[in-house]
């Protein structure tokens, strides 16, 4: 895992690909809703996805390596989930992920619903292609 997350990390600073959208979220509030936003790298190699979370208090930005085709196969399959990984994710010594969310949605009559653990914050979120 923790070759996992430097790898990832090594590609986060070392690459610049045009993005396309793959999902965007909101999260129900009474003021003004955090949106999340997950786009998809053109790398040829892997899919790079990248999570802007923007809420009244500031943005974040996560992000998430897969194996090339894992997203398109997990949207035709009607889900998306993922580790979300920012800069600061390292894995310790006792085994615990630190600095580290998890993205999960699935299809629900042509639009995605679930939720983003994140900064703390757990996101209840609906999501448009």
């Amino acid at each position: 895992m923790k070759k996992m997350i430097v790898a990832a990390l090594v590609l986060a600073g070392s690459t610049a690909f045009a993005d396309s959208t793959v999902l965007k979220c909101s999260a129900p509030s009474k003021g003004k809703a955090a949106t999340i936003n997950i786009t998809i790298g053109d790398d040829t190699s892997v899919d790079f996805l990248t999570m802007e979370v923007k809420e009244k208090t500031g943005s974040s930005t996560f992000f998430a390596q897969l194996d090339k085709g894992t997203v398109a196969n997990q949207l035709k399959q009607g889900y998306l989930q993922t580790l979300a990984l920012t800069e600061k994710s390292a894995q310790t010594d006792d085994g615990v992920i630190r600095n580290t969310g998890f993205f999960g949605v699935s299809a629900d009559n042509g639009s995605y619903s679930g939720f983003m653990a994140a900064n703390g914050n757990i996101y209840p979120i609906s999501c448009t292609k």
